[in-house]
């Protein structure tokens, strides 16, 4: 059946199925929002209307959702193994969080050396750093 918090799949006679339903539900409810305080911040803010901070949930809840499309994806790949498989499965949004910031810094590690393979790419990753800051910040050339 439904496994209930203590994480046993425990077997509820039908009078109760509801009952049993409701306390998974909750569970993984309690779970979700315990996610988004600890790792997306989702307790930082204090109001009495929730429309000044609207903007702000609906980017943590984004975060939230694009990690676990992100954990489905990993998952489905062929070239993992099981127990690779088994990692995506298990990881909590803070370890998601890793997994996807260090693939962004591994992948932009990767245009750098790309780059650095050819005086065209030296010239547009220069531009690239140099347009990356403020005209104003940027020294007299």
């Amino acid at each position: 059946m439904i496994p209930l918090a203590s994480g046993g799949a425990n077997q509820c006679p039908p009078a109760r199925y509801s009952l049993c339903l409701r306390r998974y539900y909750d569970w993984k409810t309690e779970l979700f929002f315990k996610e988004l305080k600890s790792t997306l911040g989702f307790d930082q803010y204090q109001f009495q209307r929730f429309e000044p901070v609207e903007g702000w949930a609906e980017l943590a809840l984004t975060t939230f959702l694009y990690l676990e499309w992100y954990r489905v994806q990993q998952m489905s790949r062929c070239d993992l193994s099981d127990k690779e498989k088994r990692w995506w499965q298990h990881q909590r949004t803070y370890g998601l969080c890793q997994a996807v910031r260090l693939a962004s810094e591994q992948n932009d590690l990767q245009y750098i050396a790309d780059c650095l393979d050819t005086p065209g790419g030296t010239r547009r990753l220069k531009r690239l750093i140099r347009n990356g800051f403020p005209k104003e910040y940027r020294a007299a050339a």
